[in-house]
């Protein structure tokens, strides 16, 4: 189960390879689709990572919660934070969610998370943890779509 020291005030981070194992990525997935769906009231929802190695595997295992609660997912791939930001607002998306370890030392890794038009933070991020400890998550089958944000 994910720590909730992982939980901060602006976004949800930890040491890669031991404290964001795959299997407590899932299901932050299932909790961040969850309190997203409920939030912004829709299924759409943006994904961007950085280049660290630990990115792609959580990406893998965060999209894998994500479609378990119907969210609709659109990876945009390897992108610096402000063309995730701007790829939720060209699309129209409800959410997104960046993966960075941004200035952190390269065994950490993250998540950024958007909701409508601002970020998760403070008490936001607290009820995310609160939905998985409690695990009361939305159920459904997403679909999972690529794209390239640099040229869209």
């Amino acid at each position: 189960m994910l720590k909730a020291s992982i939980f901060r005030e602006y976004d949800i981070r930890g040491i890669a390879d031991s404290e964001l194992l795959s299997p407590d990525i899932e299901l932050l997935g299932r909790g961040l689709g969850t309190y997203l769906q409920r939030r912004s009231g829709g299924r759409k929802i943006n994904v961007g990572r950085d280049c660290r190695l630990s990115s792609s595997r959580l990406r893998d295992a965060l999209v894998k919660g994500l479609l378990e609660t119907g969210s609709d997912v659109t990876d945009i791939g390897v992108v610096p934070t402000p063309v995730l930001y701007y790829s939720a607002q060209h699309t129209k998306a409800d959410g997104a969610i960046m993966i960075t370890g941004s200035h952190n030392p390269s065994e950490y890794n993250g998540f950024k998370t958007v909701c409508g038009t601002g970020t998760l933070h403070g008490e936001a991020i607290q009820n995310v943890l609160d939905l998985i400890q409690k695990q009361e998550f939305e159920q459904g089958a997403g679909n999972l779509a690529g794209m390239d944000a640099a040229t869209s």
